[in-house]
């Protein structure tokens, strides 16, 4: 029986890491801005500062600080509307010539070009080294040239801000100065000839402590960076160092000597990417791989953006463990280089990058690669008639589908002392362990990872890939990104492609399905929804030109709509992006609808269509919003990014449709896929699967629609792990059986929890999961998103501390864990037990409405709330002596039957529609 479907830091030549204090903190950075230097007031938390001098800096992890030092020779400043709670600071090399001529000079040719690109923070350095050298004295000619520098600076420049490497005197003289001071190695001195660490003497290290504190003293709101430096693979001992320092009561960040990784500090930022290595036949499509069909749902759930790799085409180097959270490895095939595969593994293990491992490792465990796993490679070869039985399975084995084991799959293999076994089998005398998890990671193989059914097609997870994954990778029980749902409400959207938009309707009434489905659905049921066109069906260069005039005229008031949202499914509709690619060379004119005259042209098929719905069709004030893929769903790299630079969303893919008795979570898709670097190479997957697919490839039942709703009801009980999304084409408005079926979906979507949004809205989400910072500092979580994740998930068993957490409007327990919902793109989250003495506070226990501006004072509170559908804000410790306002004047509440409070108002008709005041005051 399936068990879930119920069938640190500053940056420069060293890091720091810089804590949020937001309020005071934000005025005192200002302050320091016009050349007070001062950071964070005595007694504020002190600021999170890395210092990262790689190339590809991995922003969206240095996000988590307040501020990074960077080498701008390879840094160019990110967008502020991404990162905007982030300061970027230019490591200034100060060399002996510089030394040599006169500061102005110095600030002429060096200052002012970085000033240009936009670089306000600044961090000055030279060779000089740390450690010992830290409180050298007398000050030195450089000591003084500094100092007359800083002054110039300030001078010049009124908002730059100064972070100083070393230089003692200068910071004693001038710490009023400064934005920053930092030091360097006082706990772990490194020989950067040698490569060596060395031992700190623990009486000059007390003497050094002595002289930094007095300097604390001196200058309490000024923050004093401790610059460690560590094994680059490390993490506990980075963590350890870190820790260390803070004790001390320095503001640590521990990096690599190459300063080219996400330090540890106070701040403890969670990488959340994940590689999934797949082995596949030269060329062959990404999504194609079993890898990433069934592994993206488990691990988008879990809270990870995914890449993907073919072994067979080579495998990355920037696999490190401060970004990546692990490896999970699932061979379709034989690999083409197994020698070239162990070795590459064998590093990961040696970075300490967890590795789990699906179905089979794709290399022979020799013995000198058995030790190194703490494995034991066991005699093979088996008596005639021998036959395999399982000894002992864990409680996660037979999560869909029981086990069967033959002889030909046992694999002579035994954990050592430090595994914990998953599986076993016995063949003969011979006791193996077919699935473990080790110190490294773990293995699921063959058939206790997958079981294929052939009567079904279909492929069962034997093994629960969550608990897996999670025990395997040993990831941490951290908030996690979730783009399934709004302040607890789950999401649904409404996306309708061009296909049949020519089609007749075959009942009374209407001409065309389209005109039925604009009366039926469209006007009928006031909810968000995206719908495209293609233009080769309706417009005047098309199929069919003498039909375009009365299409388009229906196009034109389905557009018009308050509702409706603007998408386009390209020109000719392409039946295989992959093949219709030039690189293929493929007969282009057979991959699409035939157009006289026309071949496939990339450019034409989405920023023509574009202009087309644009100049023609849409009414004033709306544009295309999203690109609808056609046909197969499978754009390239390439069409993935005319489709971003057409400044448009895109929508398409996956095959989401488990169905009853019989579903899987190998039938669910994540929320897209990465076919590149960036946003603009991210196909967003469809989250449900279309009519066509439940119609047998309309065919018929034409009513088959229906059987969505139990796609619905097992993506959502007993876990949450897709949105609600209608799905159609312009064909179902052609039979009154799929027009009916189309209509009962709706009414009985509607009845449920649901926050109805654009399919834009759902799209902004899924990017912004993708770059959305979880970083832990002294027990309380820290979260950075963009500007529409408002959700997060905790485990099972956790709520937030609304007394000592900020940023948070509210949670919802469910049977998955709990709901957080944030007010801003940016929060920080304690926790409670969920059986913890409840917090008197009121709070947003559900709402079907975005909230903004959200404030708390004392047991009220304020917010802007703004739904498309009938919304309301539901809220939790609050009582009828409490008092409601919309927009200024008293409202009632009412009960919802769970004991909370509902507050309704109207709703927001378009993207663009009015946004209500609520306040909720309730005595103490």
């Amino acid at each position: 029986m399936h068990q879930y479907l119920g069938l640190a830091t500053i940056s420069g030549s060293r890091g720091v890491t810089l804590v949020r204090v937001w309020g005071l903190w934000a005025c005192l950075w200002a302050g320091s801005m016009l050349g007070g230097g001062v950071l964070a007031a005595e007694g504020e938390a002190s600021p999170n500062v890395a210092f990262y001098l790689g190339t590809d800096a991995p922003l969206d992890l240095l996000q988590a600080f307040d501020e990074v030092i960077v080498d701008p020779a390879v840094f160019a400043l990110p967008s502020s509307e991404r990162y905007p709670h982030t300061r970027w600071a230019a490591r200034v090399e100060i060399t002996q010539k510089d030394y040599q001529g006169t500061p102005a000079a110095w600030l002429e040719k060096t200052l002012a070009p970085l000033w240009g690109k936009g670089f306000r923070d600044f961090y000055l350095t030279d060779k000089e080294r740390g450690g010992d050298s830290v409180f050298s004295a007398p000050p030195s000619t450089e000591d003084r040239w500094l100092s007359l520098a800083l002054t110039e600076v300030h001078g010049e420049f009124k908002d730059a801000r100064i972070f100083l490497r070393n230089h003692p005197p200068v910071a004693d003289a001038h710490g009023d100065l400064l934005a920053g001071w930092v030091v360097e190695s006082i706990f772990q001195p490194y020989d950067a000839l040698q490569g060596w660490f060395l031992t700190v003497d623990p009486h000059r290290l007390d003497e050094q402590l002595s002289q930094l504190h007095h300097w604390q003293e001196k200058y309490p709101g000024v923050p004093l960076i401790d610059l460690e430096l560590a094994q680059t693979y490390d993490r506990e001992s980075q963590q350890a160092l870190a820790r260390k320092s803070a004790q001390a009561g320095l503001i640590p960040y521990v990096t690599s000597p190459d300063e080219n990784i996400v330090g540890i500090g106070k701040l403890r930022v969670m990488p959340r990417k994940i590689l999934v290595v797949q082995s596949l036949d030269p060329g062959t499509a990404i999504e194609e791989g079993t890898g990433s069909k069934i592994l993206s749902l488990p691990l988008d759930y879990l809270g990870y953006d995914v890449r993907y790799v073919n072994v067979n085409e080579g495998l990355p180097e920037d696999i490190t463990p401060d970004r990546y959270a692990g490896i999970a490895v699932f061979l379709d095939k034989d690999v083409a280089d197994q020698d070239k595969w162990r070795l590459w593994f064998l590093k990961e293990v040696h970075r300490h990058v967890p590795v789990a491992v699906f179905d089979r490792f794709g290399f022979d465990i020799d013995i000198e690669t058995a030790q190194v796993l703490d494995l034991k490679v066991l005699p093979s070869g088996y008596l005639p008639g021998a036959t395999a039985r399982i000894l002992h399975t864990a409680p996660m084995i037979g999560f869909e589908h029981a086990p069967q084991v033959e002889i030909q799959d046992a694999v002579g293999l035994a954990i050592g002392p430090t595994g914990q076994s998953l599986a076993q089998i016995q063949v003969g005398d011979t006791i193996m362990d077919m699935a473990a998890t080790l110190p490294w990671g773990g293995y699921a193989l063959a058939p206790f990872s997958l079981e294929y059914v052939g009567e079904l097609n279909r492929n069962y997870w034997v093994i629960d890939p969550l608990k897996f994954l999670r025990q395997s990778l040993s990831l941490p029980a951290m908030p996690v990104p979730d783009t399934t749902s709004e302040n607890g409400r789950r999401l649904f959207f409404v996306q309708v492609d061009g296909d049949g938009f020519p089609s007749r309707a075959e009942f009374p009434g209407y001409d065309y399905g389209a005109d039925a489905l604009y009366d039926q659905i469209f006007k009928k049921y006031p909810i968000p929804m995206t719908v495209s066109v293609v233009e080769g069906e309706i417009g005047p260069t098309g199929k069919y030109p003498a039909l375009s005039p009365r299409l388009e005229s229906i196009a034109r008031k389905i557009f018009a709509l308050p509702n409706i949202e603007i998408g386009s499914h390209t020109y000719s509709h392409p039946l295989d992006w992959i093949l219709a690619d030039p690189k293929y060379g493929q007969q282009k004119e057979q991959l699409s609808m035939q157009i006289p005259g026309y071949t496939f042209d990339l450019k034409r098929e989405i920023e023509g269509s574009i202009e087309y719905i644009n100049g023609r069709l849409a009414p004033p004030g709306k544009k295309v919003r999203v690109l609808q893929w056609s046909g197969a769903a499978n754009p390239t790299a390439a069409a993935l990014e005319e489709a971003w630079k057409a400044g448009v969303y895109n929508i398409n893919g996956g095959d989401t449709l488990p169905v009853k008795p019989d579903g899987s979570w190998t039938d669910i898709s994540g929320a897209g896929i990465a076919k590149g670097k960036g946003d603009q190479n991210y196909q967003i997957y469809a989250a449900e699967m279309n009519e066509n697919i439940y119609t047998n490839d309309w065919t018929r039942p034409f009513y088959g629609m229906v059987r969505v709703l139990e796609t619905y009801e097992i993506t959502e009980f007993p876990l949450r792990i897709k949105p609600v999304d209608i799905y159609f084409h312009f064909y179902s408005g052609t039979k009154l059986a799929s027009l009916k079926a189309l209509q009962n979906v709706y009414d009985v979507t509607l009845k449920q929890p649901v926050f109805p949004v654009y399919t834009s809205d759902f799209i902004q989400k899924v990017l912004d999961a993708r770059h959305a910072s979880v970083a832990l500092q002294e027990g309380q979580w820290q979260i950075r998103t963009g500007r529409s994740l408002r959700e997060f998930r905790l485990p099972v068993g956790e709520i937030p501390d609304l007394t000592h957490s900020s940023g948070v409007v509210g949670y919802l327990s469910v049977p998955g864990g709990t709901y957080v919902h944030l007010g801003d793109d940016q929060a920080s989250v304690s926790l409670l037990p969920v059986n913890h003495p409840a917090d008197p506070l009121p709070y947003v226990s559900a709402a079907t409405a975005y909230i903004t501006h959200f404030k708390r004072q004392g047991r009220g509170i304020r917010f802007d709330a703004r739904g498309y559908y009938q919304p309301y804000v539901l809220l939790s410790h609050a009582d009828h002596a409490c008092g409601f306002k919309v927009d200024g004047r008293e409202v009632q509440s009412t009960e919802d039957g769970k004991g909370r409070l509902k507050v309704s108002f109207p709703p927001s008709v378009g993207e663009q529609g009015p946004v209500h005041d609520i306040e909720v005051h309730c005595h103490d």
